[in-house]
């Protein structure tokens, strides 16, 4: 017998459903990943079409871009495409069910540098900038079944003329990938929803009004569209813990007319609120928007980060979170990586977050444009403070006007404005930047421009949009402190804070120890700024991983060709460090820049358009020695590295063995001897003079539980040394002779007879011929020397007696007599040596040999000046 259920219960779950809040129809979006075609540069035939023939086309997934470049080798990589032009991506799709009755967009996290979009042959219309999501409304163009969606992306260069003209940025130190290089989505949501189109914004935005120890007041604005039918609605806003249990909540009514815009902030109060505190503790809410009908279903829902904190900068105090002072110690990023350029995926973000993570950084700037929202959904979970930056570089105008044009002015505004909605919730951002290094001064001189209007006007923008956070700018090559004015733009000033790009000990002189002079200089700004807070942009140096010097003071450094020894990196940041750390009046630092990234307008160290400067190689394969500087400098877990690991097989016997490492001192054995404790001062350990045996040696240092091993060789003669002085790196001879590089020296400078002149911005201008010192029948130990009034080397060598041969040449003087000095060899009564008087003529090769007594392991060599300078360009040292 069939039971039936009682009329009773069946009327009261019928009420009790209808009672119930309709279940939420969020959006969905659908991942538009796989199935595209691709083509690089202009059709025939009117590829927008639906029955455009694409077979012939590439097959790829987004996302992508055409571009390659960037290799770790002296000669650009063949398969290297640095094309700048038009792009065109087509790919078939169906439908989604659920979006019968929905509007449909289609949404863009970024597409370089102008995308056209059409769908079924229907243009939805066009974006232009490189770095920002955009949303388009494709309802009316879609159809059940499948559909076409094609885009035209165009990254020309942005030259007289070209589409991309007035586009930001025009200029700047970094290739701009073509592509759909991020993800493409499908988004369905209501006719009546939490809007779509608001400059690629969630539509949702809360700021924190008040913060105490008891409660929060957070307003959450809501900017809402109707593309429905006039209504009622209710605007239900809450906040969830982390636990997703809800802390507040209030709703309002309101209507909407039909194609109406609508926005409303409500305010909510959280009772004993957590702070989002950075490393410390970067405690997430997240607050949800919902716009109900009137029968309660929900029409739209969107969830954001909602972290609660307040951030501001001081003239004297710096940086504060909370109220609290931060020293932010962070580094610089760029968005590309090898073999993928821009077209990152969510892993490779995650990785380079895990490695900003490991050196002990609490702070990265976005360098120079919106990055990917991956990121910065990382921070915010990691508590990493950001500075979230405009793809606004170097110009303000375009070239040979002083003026912005208003095209260009509109773009860079319509880009700060797209910057903010898109990351305004993100607790992770601590200040916008509204440009870097926008600057009239270039290597031809100075240039028309008038920047500080522009800068002005994308200040107010950031303030309009959000007045929470502070601005600032990345700004360079402004006069120094103590300097007069000559004409140069002055960006510093436009934003409520500055951070200098400042490469002592790499541009500036290119010799390491002018990183010593950064202290002064940001002392200085402090000093006739003292109303302005100041930090330091940039600041770092190149470094190869298979290029190495035996001592970083040795010679000049190629800052824009090679070599770039990876020593001369670490130690250039060694002694910058050194000078930032105790400035507690500064907002924050940045380390240029945390991986090595493509710049088509270098040619450095040992790659091809590759900015060498990253403390991690481009695939991220390696850390270099001045990430482990770094990781024992602001990590807060014990580091012990041994540096020069890579440079195996030595040049000379004797060497400085180095280390970094937070411990207070470390113990160092080589070859099973003990060699001794030494104090890591600044981070830094060394144990001076160790002597290397013939092959293999084994390097082991140990402080507290941590230890570290590296295998150095040496095989070269017992009782022979081989100096190219004046230069940083050394040579082998096609005889077989090697020679390291200018070692042992105290006092002089070292030269390059041929240092590269190509300027950064300059690419187009011609090498001068190579000065040539005739007479040398080994050019490579003519290409550079040291000279100074008063040098001299202690050459390690067993006690005995060696024949000393001096390679020498006079780079400057073409007339005997005008330069005279003297070298005391071993002790020997010193030897008058005029190179032009020996040589028969200025830039001729002679070299003078001197017998020598080595005593207590070292031969002396005493260089004196009598008219001029004291010059030598080579040593000999071998046994008699």
């Amino acid at each position: 017998m069939e039971r039936t259920m009682p009329r009773q219960i069946l009327a009261l779950m019928l009420a009790w459903v209808l009672l119930m809040p309709a279940a939420v129809q969020a959006r969905t979006e659908t991942p538009l990943a796989d199935g595209w075609r691709f083509h690089l540069g202009e059709v025939s035939g009117n590829a927008t079409t639906p029955a455009f023939d694409d077979a012939g086309w590439q097959p790829v997934a987004v996302p992508h871009t055409w571009n390659r470049l960037g290799n770790y080798d002296l000669t650009r990589r063949p398969d290297a495409d640095t094309t700048r032009g038009v792009g065109w991506y087509r790919l078939r799709f169906d439908l989604p069910h659920d979006a019968a009755g929905q509007r449909t967009f289609l949404q863009f996290d970024a597409a370089s540098i102008i995308a056209e979009v059409w769908v079924n042959g229907r243009k939805l219309g066009r974006h232009e900038g490189a770095f920002s999501r955009f949303r388009l409304d494709a309802t009316d163009a879609l159809q059940p079944g499948e559909n076409v969606l094609v885009v035209k992306v165009d990254n020309s260069k942005p030259e007289p003329g070209s589409t991309t003209e007035f586009i930001v940025p025009i200029s700047g130190d970094f290739f701009m990938y073509g592509g759909l290089y991020r993800p493409v989505s499908l988004i369905t949501a209501g006719p009546a929803h939490i809007d779509m189109m608001d400059h690629g914004g969630p539509g949702i935005y809360g700021r924190v009004v008040t913060l105490a120890d008891d409660a929060a007041e957070v307003a959450i604005l809501a900017r809402l569209h109707n593309a429905g039918r006039a209504g009622r609605f209710t605007l239900r806003t809450s906040v969830l813990d982390a636990a997703g249990a809800e802390v507040a909540a209030r709703e309002e009514a309101l209507r909407l007319a039909a194609g109406a815009d609508g926005a409303r902030e409500l305010a909510l109060t959280i009772p004993q609120p957590r702070r989002w505190n950075g490393l410390d503790d970067p405690y997430l809410y997240r607050m949800v928007a919902e716009l109900v009908g009137r029968d309660g279903t929900v029409l739209d829902r969107v969830e954001q980060p909602l972290g609660l904190r307040t951030v501001a900068v001081d003239p004297d105090q710096g940086f504060l979170l909370n109220g609290q002072k931060l020293q932010l110690r962070g580094v610089n990023r760029h968005q590309d990586r090898q073999e993928k350029g821009w077209a990152l995926s969510e892993a490779d973000h995650v990785q380079d977050m895990a490695l900003i993570r490991e050196v002990g950084a609490n702070s990265v700037r976005l360098a120079h444009y919106n990055h990917a929202g991956t990121f910065y959904d990382l921070a915010d979970r990691t508590g990493m403070m950001l500075w979230a930056e405009l793809g606004l570089v170097n110009l303000a105008s375009i070239p040979g006007v002083a003026d912005t044009p208003p095209q260009m002015r509109a773009s860079a505004e319509a880009q700060m404005v797209e910057l903010i909605r898109q990351n305004y919730n993100h607790p992770s951002v601590a200040v916008w930047g509204i440009g870097n290094e926008i600057t009239n001064w270039s290597s031809k001189g100075l240039t028309p421009s008038n920047a500080r209007p522009l800068m002005d006007a994308l200040d107010a923008v950031a303030k309009r949009e959000d007045a929470s956070r502070p601005t600032t700018i990345a700004a360079c090559c402004e006069v120094l402190p103590g300097e007069a004015d000559d004409g140069r733009d002055y960006t510093s000033g436009t934003a409520d804070a500055v951070g200098f790009n400042l490469y002592y000990g790499w541009y500036v002189s290119g010799r390491v120890a002018d990183a010593a002079r950064l202290g002064d200089v940001m002392r200085g700004y402090h000093r006739e700024m003292p109303t302005l807070p100041v930090g330091v942009g940039e600041y770092g140096a190149g470094g190869a991983t298979t290029q190495h010097t035996d001592n970083v003071h040795g010679g000049k450094i190629e800052s824009i060709y090679r070599p770039q020894a990876e020593e001369v990196q670490a130690v250039v940041h060694e002694l910058s460090w050194k000078q930032l750390a105790p400035l507690d009046f500064m907002w924050g630092t940045w380390v240029w820049q945390m991986f090595d990234a493509t710049s088509d307008l270098r040619e450095e160290g040992d790659s091809s358009d590759i900015n060498t400067k990253g403390l991690v190689t481009f695939d991220r394969g390696i850390r270099k020695d001045a990430f482990w500087f770094y990781k024992a400098a602001w990590s807060k877990k014990p580091v012990l590295h041994l540096t020069g690991r890579r440079y195996v097989d030595r040049a000379y016997r004797v060497v400085d063995v180095r280390a970094y490492s937070n411990a207070a001192e470390a113990r160092l054995r080589v070859n099973g001897q003990d060699i001794g404790t030494t104090a890591c001062a600044d981070f830094v350990c060394v144990w001076p003079g160790v002597q290397l045996s013939a092959g293999e040696n084994s390097i082991e240092a140990s402080a507290g539980a941590q230890s570290d091993s590296m295998v150095l060789r040496y095989a070269g003669p017992e009782r022979a040394v081989h100096v190219r002085a004046g230069s940083l790196d050394g040579v082998t001879l096609a005889a077989g002779t090697r020679y390291g590089s200018d070692n042992f020296f105290d006092g002089g400078l070292g030269y390059t007879l041929n240092p590269y002149q190509r300027e950064l911005y300059a690419a187009d201008q011609q090498r001068p011929a190579p000065k040539i010192v005739a007479g040398a029948d080994m050019p490579e130990l003519y290409a550079s020397w040291r000279a100074g009034s008063s040098f001299r080397y202690a050459l390690p060598v067993p006690d005995g007696r060696y024949r000393v041969r001096l390679h020498l040449f006079d780079p400057t003087e073409t007339e005997a007599g005008k330069r005279v000095f003297t070298v005391a060899a071993g002790g020997a009564a010193p030897v008058r040596i005029d190179p032009v008087a020996r040589a028969g003529g200025g830039m001729r090769a002679v070299t003078v040999e001197l017998p020598a007594r080595a005593r207590d392991g070292l031969l002396v060599l005493e260089f004196k000046g009598e008219v001029g300078e004291a010059i030598v360009s080579a040593i000999d040292v071998t046994p008699r």
